[in-house]
């Protein structure tokens, strides 16, 4: 009888989990040398050849017969700590095991397409199948949708592969592999150097030829100060951190390395909890950015393997000194009990667990001592620990009268200061430069608001503390307005970019007619809700003018907040309207208008009055108009204005004020040095 490999998956397994559960090459491989490690392999050998659309991962561990290949490997959700006799130890009973849940073969999935799988156990046949992800995607959507029905997905077995020889070992070969993901040699070798503490002389693993090393990390080299848990973590890493700072006791005269042994014992835990890893600081925050990520972080590692990427996140803030700190932590003792604490991905610990709650404290108290042994170490070598003073901020604070505003400006400023915002310094400065404007607009209007307060106290108007109020109000009001004009310029510049374009020119213009109606004229601005676009007068416009056989529909309609109305009628570019065409257009808008108002009285509290109205045409060429024409444009509020005009118009309105602004209020001198 022919016996048949299947994939065996329950839906609600692949459905709560997803194909895609992991994101990236280097977690995809680390779930396969994960496997390798827990099948006592001493050599793992990683080829990645993006021209080939290929990773190959071969290792020499105990390999598969063919039942195991079905009733472990082909089975998501086997876990061998609670079904086999050794538990959370390897074959071998020399290793605790990584894997925990029996999920991790899934991340194979969200990478490749094609995965081929060649294993033979010592004194067995080779078992070599494939696994077509796309088939095995459209079969499960298929599938019945109750949770409780299994997939069974038979696999397709393949031939032998010439050059696998191997007595012992798994070779795993993914094809056709995501495109949207990084897959390069470069990209994965530093990627695996941090999410494993394991690789040595009795577990290798080789990269397109050469080892995969702990210095691939990349940042031991730019270590400054370092404190360790542990002295065989110290002895490792001081090998690969020649550049630790050394500085000269001013009591005895010693010279000194930056090196501190740090209490590994997790004191307010269960009995003989400990940590073993370093934590380490280096003497620039950029030195932390490589490349497109970001090394300013502090890892937790459990029985080698990386177990969450980042605690450093949780532990500090945004103060200077945790800009500069990177490190990795490994605490076994997450993952050598019965409690599962990994998130489903097995990139994150679940944080309600009351051991990773407990590591967190020690790491936030040892934390408080590092920062002070910091400012030890950086004044002994002859660093200035307080935060770079901008020089406008300064010029900003002293002119302040009152000692208690500096005070509190000062303050305020400070803590921006000392803010570490990205790891690259022209990315900070920016991220500073908005907060300080930020911060010293929002300052001003509550001193102001203060000011204001104060009035209650003032009982002559012309006093000096009168003045000065309302010099400080003339200023914050100038600052708002400078930078509504900046603004407003921008916009036209954006609007005079999108409007070259003949075709789209009446949309454009819609569009942007909409939300700036300043644009017509800067004294306008719509009140909240009272545009409307495209709007239908058709019963008003008959009943005001029996005889008329056409609508009236308007483009854009608003009602100003000086209780006028724009109407604004877009006709299309390279089309010639005549004036008395416009006119007459104009006229039945007005009437239709004015016949709303009349059956609607009580309509915006005009008690039947009809508002004032102005209708504005925007064309693509000027019409010509005689004397009479123009005269009744005038008497029905009627306007024509040209799209290319209507840029010009709004732009010389808010330049000229820039122009003759030469000299800006106190407030808007800051801002604009910023």
């Amino acid at each position: 009888m022919t016996r048949e490999l299947k994939f065996h998956i329950e839906l609600n397994v692949l459905n709560h989990l997803g194909i895609g559960l992991y994101s990236s090459t280097p977690a995809v491989v680390t779930e396969i040398i994960s496997n390798a490690w827990d099948a006592d392999a001493s050599e793992v050998k990683i080829e990645v050849r993006p021209e080939d659309d290929l990773i190959l991962v071969e290792d020499n561990g105990h390999g598969m017969t063919f039942d195991d290949v079905s009733g472990k490997f082909l089975k998501v959700g086997y876990s061998r700590r609670t079904r086999e006799a050794n538990g959370d130890r390897s074959r071998s009973g020399e290793r605790r095991v990584m894997g925990r849940k029996g999920i991790g073969k899934l991340a194979m999935f969200s990478l490749a397409d094609q995965i081929d799988i060649v294993t033979r156990a010592e004194n067995s046949d080779v078992v070599a199948f494939r696994i077509d992800v796309l088939k095995l995607r459209d079969q499960a959507n298929r599938a019945n949708d109750a949770a409780d029905i299994p997939l069974d997905y038979p696999v397709e077995e393949i031939d032998v592969p010439a050059d696998f020889s191997a007595t012992h070992g798994t070779r795993i070969s993914l094809r056709k592999l995501n495109t949207r993901i990084n897959r390069t040699a470069d990209f994965l070798r530093p990627r695996l150097a941090r999410r494993f503490g394991v690789f040595g002389n009795t577990f290798k693993v080789m990269l397109n030829g050469s080892p995969v090393t702990r210095r691939d990390a990349g940042f031991y080299g730019d270590f400054q100060f370092l404190w360790h848990f542990d002295d065989a973590a110290r002895d490792d890493v001081l090998a690969l951190a020649p550049n630790l700072a050394k500085f000269t006791d001013e009591t005895t005269g010693e010279e000194k390395t930056c090196i501190e042994a740090i209490n590994a014992l997790i004191l307010g835990a269960p009995p003989g909890l400990t940590v073993r890893g370093v934590i380490a600081t280096v003497d620039l925050p950029a030195k932390l950015g490589k490349g497109d990520e970001s090394l300013n972080r502090i890892s937790v590692f459990a029985n080698g393997r990386l177990f969450q990427e980042d605690i450093l996140s949780e532990l500090g803030d945004a103060r200077l000194f945790n800009s500069y700190l990177v490190g990795e932590v490994h605490a076994d003792f997450l993952d050598q009990d019965g409690i599962d604490r990994a998130t489903a991905s097995r990139e994150a610990i679940k944080h309600d667990d009351e051991e990773f709650q407990a590591l967190r404290r020690h790491l936030r108290t040892t934390l408080t001592h590092i920062r002070d042994r910091w400012d030890e170490w950086r004044n002994a070598l002859g660093y200035s620990n307080a935060p770079e003073k901008n020089p406008d901020i300064e010029t900003w604070i002293a002119s302040f009268a009152d000692k208690h505003d500096r005070r509190a400006a000062d303050r305020l400023m400070t803590s921006i200061s000392k803010l570490n915002l990205s790891n690259n310094d022209e990315n900070d400065r920016q991220a500073k430069r908005l907060l300080y404007k930020s911060a010293v607009v929002g300052f001003e209007k509550l001193r102001a608001r203060h000011q204001l307060d104060a009035l209650e106290n003032i009982t002559d108007v012309l006093s000096p503390e009168f003045q000065a109020i309302f010099t400080a109000l003339d200023d914050l009001e100038e600052s708002y307005y400078l930078d509504i004009v900046r603004s407003r310029l921008e916009v036209i510049r954006k609007f005079e970019e999108e409007i070259v374009d003949a075709k789209k020119q009446e949309r454009v213009a819609q569009k942007y007619l909409f939300d700036h109606l300043w644009l017509l004229d800067p004294s306008w601005d719509r009140v909240t809700g009272s545009e409307q676009w495209e709007v239908t007068l058709t019963d008003e416009l008959k009943r005001a003018c029996p005889d008329e056989e056409e609508g009236a529909r308007l483009d854009i309609a608003y009602r100003t907040t000086a209780g006028r109305h724009v109407i604004i009628e877009l006709k299309k570019p390279g089309l010639y309207v005549a004036a008395k065409k416009l006119e007459e257009q104009g006229r039945r808008y007005v009437d239709a208008m004015e016949q709303f108002y009349r059956e609607h009285p009580d309509f915006n509290g005009m008690q039947g009055k009809s508002p004032i109205i102005d209708v504005f045409f925007l064309v693509d060429r000027a019409p010509d108009i005689n004397e009479k024409l123009a005269r009744s444009f005038e008497v029905f509020n009627l306007k024509f204005l040209t799209y290319t005009g209507l840029i010009g118009n709004a732009k010389m309105a808010y330049q000229s004020y820039l122009d003759v602004k030469n000299k800006v209020g106190r407030i808007a001198a800051v801002l604009d040095k910023l």
